[in-house]
């Protein structure tokens, strides 16, 4: 599995994902994984 090191991550952002991550009971890398697919998804689907 590959390694990603995102630098200069905007603070606010990074916070509200950690506590919407916590709410939803997953991890920060689960969060972003799901994010990913998501938005790969919309783009096959023409959206």
């Amino acid at each position: 599995m590959s390694t990603i090191l995102l630098k200069g991550f905007p603070e606010d952002l990074h916070r509200k994902a950690k506590a919407e991550a916590a709410m939803m009971g997953i991890s920060m890398k689960e969060l972003i994984i799901r994010a990913i697919k998501e938005f790969l998804n919309k783009k096959e689907k023409g959206g």
